[in-house]
């Protein structure tokens, strides 16, 4: 077995993926800005597993795929590791079984007919409509390295006793043409808590590790309790969201009459597209209750407050501005929301929103126990370039200046920033040991932001 770090900054958690037969860390690239050290396991022609790498983790999230499925629950009972949760993702610990895994006929042909043309048909089954993703992050493994992988996997399945492990979930591709949906149910039943997805046997599961990582609840309650000092703490969100407002061209200024505000917090982008668009219908969202009060404290009648996860509430009307500050990087399906929120856009309409992307507050993700898990600029841009026509993606600077730790972490906690305001007593003061440690003696104490700024259009308009 081979055991690769995608991602390695010494944090407290670990991402431990099982990948499936054939693959190497290449498909799974996307892991390695979740916001913690991330493992990828994969080759099984042998089950030697080394432990050592893992051992001062405080907290290990797994998660398999495939015959990884099998794969884990086969090497990591009894290996003291500290699991916080696994999940299984289109795979069952008996790998092949006539009822529970991949049927044995539909194996051994795989096995015995494996050439160039059988995979390229294989993994038009395995991806469906996430081919084109899977051939840009393609695999580096030759055809001997694939056959003999798979014969391995069946030989130790057949040596082994089928296996025992904990998992907390398994998720269910519905549409899945390689361990078939059906037999995946009847793995599972009674053992673990199943989840269904309408998805075939390859898809890009960010979205499933990030809803572990990413706690809406915490979230919900860091900004709800930060309400009352972000107006006064928040000089950059202030600053962040008239850039934005300014970047939005004034040719659009007559075409806007119905807006969406994604994540409005206590109005800072909001008053400033009251002020330019004041014939517009406005509405305005955010996760945290605790935010209407002040939208609707605004002197504008045309407002409505929808209060909600944006990720899964219904937009229901068509809009010709869509906009966001300082938000979706909160998101844990981020493609998701964009494909389906380009349908309540207009043919002539605009989505104007301002993000982070990796390398926002470098002074202090190095002191984290556990990052954020931003998007790299590159891939950011390639996500909206998939779904809408960019006009501008632009990223600023900049920097405010504290005298001591302490001030820096209570612009943190006073602005919702990172959720440290859920934070034990007790994490706050290691965090300002660790600063101090770090940046003892430097002259002036810095917090550098880093705001993206996107512009795009409806991909149908000309």
């Amino acid at each position: 077995m081979i055991q690769t770090f995608i991602s390695r900054r010494h944090t407290d958690d670990l991402i431990l993926l099982f990948a499936g037969w054939g693959m190497d860390t290449h498909p799974f690239a996307y892991l390695s800005h979740i916001g913690c050290d991330c493992c990828v396991c994969y080759d099984y022609t042998d089950l030697n597993f080394d432990t050592t790498p893992f051992l001062d983790y405080k907290n290990i999230e797994v998660y398999a795929w495939s015959f990884g499925v099998w794969a884990a629950a086969t090497v990591l009972p009894d290996k003291g590791l500290p699991i916080r949760h696994a999940t299984a993702i289109n795979g069952t610990e008996c790998g092949i079984d006539i009822e529970k895994g991949i049927p044995p006929e539909i194996f051994r042909a795989t096995l015995e007919h494996l050439n160039e043309a059988s995979l390229k048909k294989f993994y038009r089954r395995m991806c469906c409509e996430h081919l084109d993703d899977f051939k840009e992050a393609f695999p580096e493994r030759d055809m001997n390295s694939l056959y003999d992988e798979l014969r391995a996997i069946g030989e130790n399945i057949t040596l082994h006793p089928r296996p025992r492990f904990r998992w907390d979930k398994a998720i269910i591709g519905t549409r899945d043409l390689i361990f078939p949906a059906r037999n995946q149910v009847n793995a599972w039943e009674g053992t673990t808590v199943v989840q269904e997805l309408d998805e075939p046997h390859f898809f890009h599961f960010r979205p499933v590790v990030l809803e572990n990582r990413l706690d809406k609840a915490t979230i919900k309650n860091s900004f709800g309790n930060a309400a009352s000092t972000y107006e006064r703490e928040g000089l950059i969100q202030s600053r962040i969201a008239r850039q934005l407002n300014d970047k939005i061209p004034s040719r659009l200024n007559k075409c806007i009459d119905n807006i969406l505000e994604i994540g409005c917090g206590t109005g800072k982008l909001t008053r400033c597209l009251i002020d330019r668009f004041p014939d517009a219908r406005f509405t305005i969202n955010d996760l945290s209750p605790e935010m209407k009060d002040y939208i609707t404290a605004l002197p504008f009648k045309q407002l409505s407050f929808k209060e909600g996860d944006a990720e899964k509430i219904e937009f229901d009307e068509t809009y010709h501005l869509i906009t966001s500050a300082s938000t979706i990087q909160w998101f844990t399906d981020l493609e998701g929301f964009l494909k389906r929120i380009s349908g309540n856009l207009s043919d002539t309409g605009t989505i104007a929103v301002s993000t982070f992307a990796a390398g926002n507050l470098p002074e202090i993700q190095s002191l984290m126990t556990a990052e954020m898990p931003y998007w790299e600029y590159a891939e950011l841009k390639r996500l909206f370039e998939k779904h809408f026509r960019v006009e501008l993606f632009e990223q600023e600077e900049y920097t405010l200046r504290f005298d001591t730790p302490v001030e820096l972490l209570r612009h943190l906690k006073n602005t919702g920033v990172t959720g440290i305001s859920g934070h034990s007593r007790q994490k706050g003061f290691d965090f300002i040991k660790r600063y101090r440690k770090t940046f003892d003696g430097k002259k002036e104490i810095t917090l550098t932001y880093r705001p993206v700024y996107i512009v795009a259009h409806k991909k149908t308009q000309i």
